[in-house]
């Protein structure tokens, strides 16, 4: 059995957390494939709640074995305490968990450089989660980043964590009481990284094996394709790879084994941080959307940006991730609305990703809406016809069958058509 790819469609926070979890009932192994501690996967089993930052979402499912990627950047102390979160609810990571020795550990110093550059981008800021993600890419590229591997090594290891401590201390100016700060989350990162050396595993092989077992393979996205650095809203981006490509290079994989990938794409959009966002509702009706879906950041907190479903970005991203089937989550947020409007165009230029993404002038295709309470539901001839419309309408303008709906935070509360 080949791989399948789940992504998401808009600025992450589409809802791919519960859906792997949903799915990763008939897999052998969900393989997270990139991203870092600044990710917020949510799932609800059973009324628990579990948000996940860097674990990946199927160890919340007995017997899935969890993958974590190459191309991933890891917070040691973040993983101890995700997994201390999942103990103390009665789930059990050992023997479940393998991480590849070859991910590029967050050292502590990148969370202190990466809000002192937020801080000097004034009002050009990317609005960062503040957990040193960017700069752990950057010096993954320029080649000298900390690997899990090097844990191994006691001597490199500590060379090269005090390397990294000196050169935060010198580029920031730190005085002694914030040296001491450091120093003291530096010692805690040290020890958290001999305890999650042990996870390591060569999962390229794994992976390899599991298929030729023809098991299922799951492999999970982080944050979204419209916050991919090549790809998205660039330069209001994440550093690592958001698209299905990614996989591959990250799982160590080639791209014959995949079979299909799912676009998870909310019935509305948001966006957390910086950046433009065509269709966002800064009134009352962007207000209601944000109490009706909770859109508050599972990382950070903070109120989500909010505004109507567009369109055209979502056939945009559906099709750089060859996108075999959608995924509409939230669809229940929905009920209640007089009307309801999808972007199908933009009216006074041609469609982009780049610094002029902000010019962009949505046109509305207008819907009536719904005033049934759809939430929990899970047949689709029980919709009624205006939720039913609008998801066709959907599948019309973003050119991929629209297979799955989900209508509620429960791991059942889907409808598959």
């Amino acid at each position: 059995m080949p791989v399948s790819i789940v992504v998401g469609l808009q600025w992450g926070d589409e809802g791919k957390g519960k859906m792997v979890d949903h799915l990763a009932g008939k897999a052998a192994a969900v393989a997270r494939f990139s991203g870092g501690a600044n990710a917020g996967h949510t799932v609800e089993v059973d009324g628990k709640r579990f948000a996940l930052h860097m674990l990946p979402s199927g160890l919340v499912r007995e017997g899935v074995t969890a993958i974590i990627g190459s191309a991933c950047v890891l917070d040691p102390v973040t993983v101890l305490q995700e997994i201390q979160s999942l103990k103390n609810n009665g789930i059990s990571v050992e023997g479940r968990l393998k991480i590849s020795p070859k991910v590029n550990l967050t050292h502590p110093g990148y969370r202190w450089l990466e809000r002192q550059s937020e801080v000097d981008r004034a009002n050009g800021r990317i609005g960062t989660t503040g957990r040193g993600i960017g700069p752990t890419y950057v010096r993954k590229f320029m080649r000298s980043a900390i690997r899990l591997e090097d844990v191994t090594d006691g001597e490199t290891f500590r060379a090269l964590v005090d390397f990294h401590t000196e050169e935060t201390v010198n580029l920031l100016k730190l005085n002694s009481p914030e040296t001491a700060e450091l120093q003291s989350d530096v010692e805690k990162f040290v020890e958290a990284a001999k305890t999650v050396a042990g996870y390591t595993h060569d999962v390229s092989l794994l992976i390899s094996r599991l298929l030729e077992e023809n098991r299922l393979v799951i492999a999970e996205g982080a944050q979204g394709s419209l916050l991919d650095p090549d790809h998205g809203s660039y330069p209001f981006v994440t550093c690592g790879q958001c698209v299905s490509g990614g996989a591959c290079t990250s799982l160590g994989f080639g791209p014959t084994r995949v079979s299909d990938v799912t676009g998870i794409l909310k019935a509305y959009t948001t966006r957390v941080g910086s950046g433009p966002f065509p269709t966002e509702l800064n009134n009352e009706t962007g207000e209601r959307i944000r109490q009706a879906g909770h859109e508050f950041g599972t990382t950070t907190g903070r109120p989500r940006r909010c505004g109507w479903l567009d369109c055209v970005l979502a056939e945009y991203t559906a099709r750089i991730n060859g996108c075999t089937s959608v995924t509409l989550t939230l669809l229940d947020v929905l009920s209640g609305f007089d009307q309801l409007k999808i972007c199908t165009g933009y009216e006074n230029r041609h469609f982009t990703t780049g610094r002029n993404m902000d010019k962009l002038v949505p046109v509305y295709e207008t819907f009536t809406g719904w005033s049934e309470d759809i939430a929990g539901e899970t047949d689709w001839n029980r919709l009624p016809e205006a939720a039913k419309e609008y998801v066709l309408a959907v599948e019309r303008s973003v050119g991929v069958p629209v297979t799955c709906i989900s209508t509620g935070p429960g791991r059942s509360d889907v409808i598959w058509r």
